[in-house]
């Protein structure tokens, strides 16, 4: 590296050296070294012309606004007040006249047509859903404990089959169950034919009673023997039934149809009544249940399904009301539309109410399943200003897993024939919601609407929209009252959102 050094330090000398050689080199220099000195000297005088016309200036001026009759400035201190005098007079003149090229070039660039995509209002259908989230929760979770204590001596399903009620499970050791009921039938048999003697007996001794060949007292306890008989062969019975009954309790079977879980004890075990855990558990999936909140503010949008259709006996009588009017009464009967249910052709109860339920995946992109509403709960949460709710799912797809969060769909209702225009044109500002509104001379105007529910890219105007207006849905950053637009094509992105693009909208009220 020091060799390095070394070659470049002697290579710019010997160039120097050969600069200075040059003749033409150094005419150059000279001539440029008078010149600068000319003007050194130059600035020098009117550096020392202005500072003397300054300072007495300066100096009166100071004189007569301190009163003091004595001031005097030096060269120097005159020097530096006028530099920066100077300096602070041309930085304004600099600011005003950079200013005034910028506001001229910003004037030309609003003068300027802005290119915007514009969408027609039309009337259309939206959709009013509430969304929540969701938690998959099985209609039936049984855990399956044993009723006998004994040793499980085998298991007939694999962990996560699914199993159908009355399926045999598992068994416990039913050899001393049997020989329970062998015991308890031999003891039957026994007292049945002890009853079966006595009874043979008692036939013998109510013909020696008519002989009077023996006493009232004989045949009084022979009747006692055969009804004490009777009582054995009774609790013998009972306790085949409940021999029975244990042996059948040996044989565990699902009480469920659902999907069984993981085995929580293993064959060779003794298991017994009282054990803190059970053998295994048992899933309902077909059909599961899926619990959500949603605010109370949205109680009434619920009011539908919250009214109870009145019971059948009821509307009997109403319509038997209706078919005998008042006399010189004149009515129109509204009740068929006001009836919030269908009625069935051969009863006068009005069906429940359906309210659609839909439960999608975490990221709201796949549709899972579509169910109905089935509950509501009698009260709020005061803790969370929520109230609960559960929609039932057939799950034939076994979409829907126990325990598994999902994005939640209330469809309350369908809208049709209302103002609708794309979500991108709704702004909010100042005026609060509003869109710039097209008019026939190529300039936009500023409309305040009022909204109501959104339905994926599409949302309903209740107010200061009618069908026929055109609004920009793009290009709405660069626009202010009264700008001037031009009309440009919509995207691809931006049209197939129009037309087919639907997501959850939250459900709003008018």
């Amino acid at each position: 590296m020091k060799k390095l050094l070394e070659k470049l330090l002697s290579a710019s000398q010997n160039l120097w050296g050969r600069l200075k050689s040059n003749p033409v080199w150094l005419r150059t220099f000279n001539y440029c070294k008078v010149k600068i000195l000319l003007a050194i000297q130059k600035l020098k005088v009117a550096n020392f012309k202005m500072v003397a016309y300054t300072q007495p200036r300066l100096e009166t001026l100071v004189r007569r606004v301190s009163k003091n009759q004595e001031f005097a400035l030096s060269f120097k201190a005159t020097q530096i007040i006028l530099y920066i005098a100077i300096y602070i007079v041309l930085s304004t003149l600099w600011h005003f006249i950079g200013g005034f090229v910028e506001d001229t070039k910003a004037r030309d660039a609003r003068m300027r047509p802005v290119s915007v995509v514009t969408s027609p209002v039309k009337l259309g259908k939206i959709t009013v859903v509430q969304t929540a989230l969701g938690t998959v929760t099985p209609r039936n979770t049984v855990t399956v404990f044993p009723q006998v204590s004994g040793i499980l001596s085998k298991v007939f399903f694999k962990e996560g089959d699914l199993v159908q009620a009355g399926q045999l499970l598992a068994l416990i050791d039913p050899r001393p169950f049997e020989a329970s009921l062998k015991q308890a039938e031999g003891t039957l048999s026994k007292d049945k034919a002890l009853l079966a003697n006595a009874e043979l007996d008692l036939k013998r001794y109510d013909t020696l009673l008519k002989q009077d060949s023996i006493s009232k007292q004989v045949y009084a306890t022979q009747k006692s023997l055969v009804e004490q008989y009777k009582g054995n062969v009774l609790t013998d019975e009972g306790l085949v039934s409940n021999a029975k009954l244990q042996l059948e309790f040996a044989h565990i079977t699902s009480p469920i149809n659902g999907r069984i879980g993981m085995r929580l004890v293993d064959p060779g075990n003794l298991v017994q009544p009282n054990n803190a855990t059970g053998l295994f558990v048992i899933t309902q999936l077909q059909p599961t249940t899926v619990l959500f909140s949603v605010p109370q503010e949205v109680i009434p949008s619920f009011r539908k399904f919250l009214q109870e259709p009145p019971p059948p006996e009821v509307i009997a009588i109403v319509d038997t009301i209706k078919t005998v009017p008042p006399a010189n009464a004149s009515y129109t009967d509204h009740s068929k539309q006001n009836r919030s249910a269908k009625t069935d052709s051969t009863s006068n109860a009005p069906e429940k109410i359906i309210i659609p339920v839909e439960s999608w995946n975490s990221d709201s992109t796949k549709k899972l399943s579509t169910g109905y509403l089935e509950s509501i709960d009698n009260q709020i949460d005061i803790t969370t200003g929520t109230v609960k709710l559960r929609g039932i799912f057939s799950n034939d797809e076994m979409n829907l897993f126990p325990n598994q969060f999902v994005n939640v769909r209330v469809i309350l209702d369908v809208l049709s024939d209302v103002v609708v225009v794309p979500v991108p044109a709704v702004q909010r500002g100042t005026p609060g919601t509003f869109v710039y509104r097209l008019n026939s001379n190529n300039t936009v105007s500023v409309v305040p609407v009022k909204l109501g529910p959104v339905d994926g890219y599409n949302v309903q105007v209740l107010e200061g929209l009618e069908p026929g207006n055109i609004v920009v849905v793009d290009g709405t950053d660069k626009l202010r009252n009264g700008a001037k637009v031009m009309v440009g094509q919509a995207s691809g992105a931006a049209n197939a959102g129009g037309k087919g693009a639907k997501g959850s909208g939250q459900a709003s009220k008018p």
